[in-house]
């Protein structure tokens, strides 16, 4: 295909996709975005300046949209996710948004659909949620494929665990495979075989050999005192502990030292808990309690939280987009917020540079 290919985006959030698109082999046109949050569709703008940003995509009619060859989207996960209630399709005002992708596939048929939502989308009412989606994708007539993929796999320094699903209109049905990630999705695909949906083997063919980053690659190097904890008792703590043991390599997984007592903090058990630099950050959240680490500077310990800024470098945000939304003055609040409810543009690069083979033919 030799022209741009045109996008819609739905749920867009700040935009994690388009950044992978962006850093991919792929060349596209955004023809179509849409994010309810008012502070989210800003901090896209940001970034990713188009004419056709709109708002609650429930009020959109489908015919409304342009003609597009990608629809792609990370549609609301609190239905679903092991944080919220876990309400799935019962949940009237969240669950149900997958339905508004069907209802768009429908209309405007477009050849690739590009889906990602929380791992736990895949368990949720005994998996029979993700079958629902899954009879709806093929029924609209793709041959589709899904996966769990581990953002740290494409080198992010973070533990980020996420179900994607990717559907090509009209393709050919693949001969079953397990899936070489998660023995819960090869279980999904045998079922789905067994109903005689569509399927491909599209994820196994991605291997993300990427250079790999660790906390203490994407720190800021001055950072305001109000992100330290400063009480005396947690100085005194500091002071008391074996640092030794604190000086170690770098590890390609999650290193908790320790979990502050209540005595000292009074928090949260998950917010008490203060990893290593020297490791991976635990999976983020849309809150502004991020995690916690311990570094030396001059000589001396300190413990202190994740910064904004930080959070989207976790996610695999790069430093363009960064300057941005600094310069625009969003507040802490909304940036841990929206770091912690995007998706890893990294991952995103390389599921379509691997899917650019399949828009070539």
């Amino acid at each position: 295909m030799k022209n741009k290919i045109r996008v819609a985006s739905l749920f867009s959030g700040i935009g994690g996709f388009e950044l992978g698109f962006k850093k991919s082999k792929m060349s596209y046109d955004l023809v179509f975005a849409s994010e309810i949050d008012k502070y989210a569709t800003m901090t896209f703008s940001y970034n990713f300046p188009t004419k056709n940003m709109r708002g609650d995509i429930t009020k959109i009619d489908a015919k409304d949209i342009p003609d597009h060859d990608l629809l792609c989207g990370g549609f609301p996960c609190q239905s679903f996710s092991v944080a919220g209630k876990q309400k799935g399709f019962a949940d009237e005002t969240r669950g149900t948004l997958f339905f508004d992708v069907i209802r768009i596939v429908k209309e405007k048929k477009p050849k690739f659909l590009f889906l990602e939502n929380v791992k736990n989308l895949i368990s949720h009412d005994n998996s029979e949620t993700i079958k629902t989606i899954l009879k709806h994708i093929s029924n609209c007539g793709y041959t589709f494929d899904i996966t769990i993929i581990n953002s740290n796999e494409a080198g992010v320094p973070q533990s980020r665990e996420r179900t994607y699903i990717v559907g090509i209109l009209d393709y050919k049905k693949e001969k079953f495979e397990d899936d070489k990630r998660s023995p819960k999705i090869t279980t999904i695909k045998k079922w789905a075989n067994k109903e005689k949906l569509n399927t491909m083997n599209f994820f196994n063919k991605i291997n993300m050999k990427k250079k790999k980053y660790y906390i203490k690659d994407i720190l800021e190097n001055e950072v305001d005192k109000k992100y330290y904890l400063t009480s005396s008792k947690v100085k005194k703590y500091i002071n008391e502990i074996d640092k030794e043991k604190m000086i170690r390599k770098c590890e390609d997984k999650i290193i908790k030292e320790f979990t502050l007592p209540r005595e000292v903090h009074n928090d949260l058990d998950r917010q008490r808990r203060v990893y290593s630099i020297y490791g991976i950050s635990p999976t983020l959240l849309a809150r502004s309690d991020s995690p916690k680490i311990i570094f030396s500077k001059d000589e001396d310990f300190y413990i202190r939280k994740l910064t904004p800024l930080e959070t989207l470098r976790i996610q695999g945000f790069d430093e363009e987009f960064t300057n941005n939304v600094q310069k625009n003055g969003m507040s802490d609040t909304q940036l841990y917020k929206q770091s912690g409810n995007a998706v890893s543009p990294p991952v995103i690069t390389e599921i379509i540079n691997n899917l650019m083979e399949f828009v070539n033919e």
